[in-house]
């Protein structure tokens, strides 16, 4: 378990933030990291056992947070630990970022396939595994070592509730609501 995790766990137990501030980025994001996790699981548990509806719902679930976790990451997170990282972090936070453009090609794979289709369960847990991995790699070799950079990390942190404050309540286009009803229903706009 990586130092972030185990902060986050022990400050929810406690039920206080005496040692974690809430707005601190590594938290946020170790938080986003768990919820994520937690819907690939629920996924991988259940999919066989649902109709394809509610496969289509969880997937899009899946890839929508992965989305906005990725625009977080990239527009606030990730130019604001280069700024702070050396010649190598800088490399390793390059390399995370072209891993997450396999993520999102992935889930811009998972838009265009109906949940009936045999090619969805696999890519979806292909999906939660790569974006898992990538996950468990950022929290293991980056987060320990910008805990103790000189980021402002709580600064970070607000810029990135922000962020995904406006990416959650920006409206809906029509082309994402008709990749839905091809997603959960199979059929073709």
């Amino acid at each position: 378990m990586s130092v972030a995790r185990r902060k986050a766990a022990q400050a929810r137990r406690r039920g206080d933030a005496d040692d974690v501030n809430p707005d601190d980025a590594l938290v946020l994001l170790t938080a986003e990291h768990n919820a994520i996790e937690k819907l690939v699981r629920q996924f991988e548990r259940h999919a066989e056992a649902m109709d394809g509806v509610e496969k289509g719902k969880l997937a899009l679930r899946i890839c929508h947070a992965l989305a906005n976790h990725h625009a977080v990451k990239s527009e606030v997170f990730y130019p604001a630990a280069e700024a702070v990282s050396d010649d190598d972090d800088k490399g390793q936070i390059a390399r995370l970022r072209a891993d997450h453009e396999v993520v999102l090609d992935l889930i811009e794979e998972i838009g265009d396939l109906s949940s009936h289709d045999e090619a969805f369960d696999p890519l979806v847990r292909d999906l939660g595994d790569l974006a898992c991995r990538l996950m468990k790699a950022e929290e293991s070799d980056i987060f320990p070592r910008l805990r103790h950079s000189k980021l402002d990390l709580v600064g970070t942190g607000e810029r990135m509730a922000a962020r995904k404050t406006q990416l959650a309540t920006q409206p809906v286009d029509k082309a994402l609501i008709r990749q839905a009803r091809r997603v959960m229903g199979g059929g073709r706009s």
